[in-house]
């Protein structure tokens, strides 16, 4: 369910690399939008593509004639990211939507508007990428997901990464490394496997509109980041006051909580929680 895959990124010998990142177009505030237009590499230009969706297509198009990327074969990708001197661990893959399995095996935990599932189903029906990472956290009771990331991070050390420095919106440092031999997938398949199942902590309108689209065989993944309910998840905290809208404080529900909850199929108020830090887009790239 939780699949490899044959992945794009930007070669790295254009602008340092933390520039070419960029957070979900609701999470950018104006003046680090500004500071990510200016680089011509940066995700925003197919996150949050001006002036329209179509001009996104024609930018990744653009950046394939120019050789811009790396083209991997199928692969599972190693992220961790350090953040107060916490380190985060999880795997990019694909997250396969067909069959009965999303129904019973991945839950959402917030309410969500229909004007922005509509938006990211054009974007999807547009740009024909899978760039923004929905973020799943596995229940993992029985905590293989945990030491099989606890293995492999010790093992990776001797293999080439890739080194996003700090970001411009977060200041998180983050590493990717390419996961292609035959037993570490055979591990990460077996440790992936939806023994309890996924929460859907960041990423429910992505999520939703992936679903609704795979449901009339538009899409048959969507692009993910799963990590442990066991391992460092990162800070789950009351959701930051948006520009303009009405913020009410409210009483931050804990992880196990919003697990329970969400696999009753009770969801929350949208922007109950916040899981910090976001997963951001321009890691690697997947068509569909």
């Amino acid at each position: 369910m939780i699949e490899p895959f044959k992945g794009f990124r930007i070669y790295p010998n254009g602008p340092r690399s933390g520039e070419l990142l960029c957070l979900p177009y609701d999470c950018l505030t104006p003046d680090i939008e500004k500071k990510l237009r200016a680089v011509n590499l940066n995700a925003i230009h197919l996150e949050e593509p001006r002036p329209n969706l179509s001009m996104g297509r024609r930018r990744w198009q653009k950046w394939v004639w120019e050789k811009r990327l790396i083209d991997d074969k199928a692969s599972y990708y190693l992220l961790t990211e350090t953040f107060g001197g916490v380190k985060r661990a999880g795997i990019l893959a694909l997250a396969r939507l067909t069959g009965n399995a999303p129904k019973k095996y991945i839950w959402p935990h917030e309410n969500v508007y229909r004007k922005f599932i509509g938006r990211r189903k054009n974007h999807f029906r547009k740009l024909k990428l899978h760039l923004s990472p929905i973020f799943l956290v596995a229940e993992d009771r029985n905590k293989l997901l945990r030491y099989t990331l606890d293995e492999l991070l010790a093992a990776s050390s001797r293999w080439p990464k890739s080194n996003f420095p700090p970001s411009l919106f977060d200041k998180v440092a983050r590493d990717l490394v390419l996961i292609q031999d035959k037993f570490w997938i055979d591990r990460l398949k077996e440790a992936l496997e939806p023994r309890e199942g996924f929460l859907v902590a960041d990423g429910h309108h992505r999520y939703q509109a992936a679903l609704e689209l795979a449901k009339t065989g538009r899409l048959t993944h969507t692009l993910c980041y799963v990590t442990s309910s066991q391992g460092k998840v990162g800070l789950l905290k009351q959701h930051p006051a948006i520009p303009g809208r009405r913020h009410h404080e409210q009483k931050v529900p804990s992880l196990p909580d919003v697990i329970a909850l969400a696999k009753q199929g009770k969801l929350m108020p949208r922007k109950t929680t916040y899981f910090w830090p976001k997963i951001p887009c321009g890691l690697v790239y997947a068509e569909i």
